[in-house]
């Protein structure tokens, strides 16, 4: 029996690819699967790997991008694979619907209280009653600040992004647009033609940071929603005997942009195969999912580095046709294949890395 806490879409995911084998049960304190929701819904093809190519909840496909300096200089680039922008609501739903229908057992208004090897004690916030639930694997799935994980001591120290976003209503031209900055970044990303999601995820001061990014998109604001989001540890604990942490409650999220549903999907893909399977979860996350996390990190360690100055002369340096071609080519997220494409093409970027190479150590 497996108790799982968390009806994100990896919670769910997890609990679909396991009901064959297991009595699944999920635990969920909100009333209802997608809601509310707190992301910005941008993913790269990989997230077909999945999800199936037809459905319901790609909302937009966007090939152009533009990644601005703090002088306000930017780089225009159009992708090859575009990029995508879910309906984060449906999207969440899917996984749901997959894990019901394979039998999957779900308790809504049920917030996680604690837990032992045996036992986890859960909240009825509708009847304020405290139930008892016998499992043999606990699953956290319960997001940035797990419960799962603060019951039982996980050894994590977690650093996170303060991210704060608005969806604003104003015609755009269907182009992402990506602030780097000093310890993190802002966007704005098209819904469609007349819907912008405009946010940051920032370390430090990121309510004024937020504020000045708005003043470039004005429109009326419909919502604001902000949370937390965890910065990836390759020395963060995810397991403690049956106990498995998966998703953003593992930190499997990616440093350079916030994004986590790709990597979170593919931890419960390996969560399912070594329960099922009594393989060692550690050992196969760390071949699955550390490699491209860690380049995210470190890409995030040298980003941090950067002063004003040399933000726009890296932009500059870009801006060339060269540059252009190699960065148009593959996937964002593919960055150790795409700095040796660049440093092949422009001998003077690797110079420019060389220069802060001491912050990646």
């Amino acid at each position: 029996m497996i108790s799982i806490i968390g009806a994100g879409p990896v919670g769910c995911y997890a609990a679909a690819l396991l009901a064959d084998d297991f009595e699944v049960k999920v635990f969920e304190e909100h009333s209802q699967v997608g809601l509310p929701v707190q992301c910005t819904g941008i993913v790269t093809p990989d997230i077909f790997k999945f999800v199936p190519k037809n459905n319901d909840f790609i909302i937009n496909r966007i090939s152009d991008v533009r990644i601005f300096s703090p002088d306000n200089k930017h780089i225009k680039l159009k992708f090859k694979n575009p990029d995508l922008i879910l309906d984060r609501a449906k999207f969440d739903n899917y996984f749901y619907d997959l894990a019901r229908k394979k039998g999957v057992e779900f308790y809504f208004q049920h917030r996680f209280v604690s837990a032992n090897k045996r036992y986890a004690l859960v909240k009825d916030l509708k009847s304020g009653k405290t139930r008892k639930f016998k499992h043999d694997f606990l699953v956290g799935a319960d997001g940035a600040r797990s419960a799962v994980a603060k019951n039982y001591n996980f050894n994590n120290k977690k650093k996170f992004f303060i991210g704060i976003q608005a969806v604003v209503k104003m015609k755009n031209i269907n182009t992402v647009d990506y602030f780097p900055f000093k310890h993190g970044f802002g966007w704005a990303v098209p819904v469609d033609k007349n819907t912008l999601r405009v946010g940051v995820a920032s370390k430090k001061n990121p309510r004024a940071i937020f504020e000045n990014l708005l003043k470039k998109y004005k429109g009326k604001i419909v919502s604001k929603q902000g949370g937390l989001i965890p910065v990836f540890s390759p020395f963060a604990q995810i397991r403690k005997d049956n106990v498995f942490l998966i998703g953003d409650a593992a930190g499997f999220v990616k440093a350079t942009t916030g994004g986590g549903l790709v990597p979170g999907l593919k931890s419960a893909r390996v969560l399912a195969h070594t329960i099922i399977n009594n393989f060692m979860y550690e050992s196969s996350i760390g071949v699955k999912i550390y490699p491209s996390l860690w380049m995210h990190l470190e890409m995030s360690k040298l980003m941090d580095s950067f002063s004003r100055q040399d933000w726009n002369n890296l932009i500059e340096e870009l801006n060339n046709e060269d540059s252009k071609k190699s960065l148009q080519k593959i996937n964002r997220d593919r960055l150790f294949k795409l700095l040796l494409s660049l440093g092949f093409r422009n001998p003077r970027l690797i110079g420019f890395g060389l220069k802060h190479f001491d912050a990646l150590f």
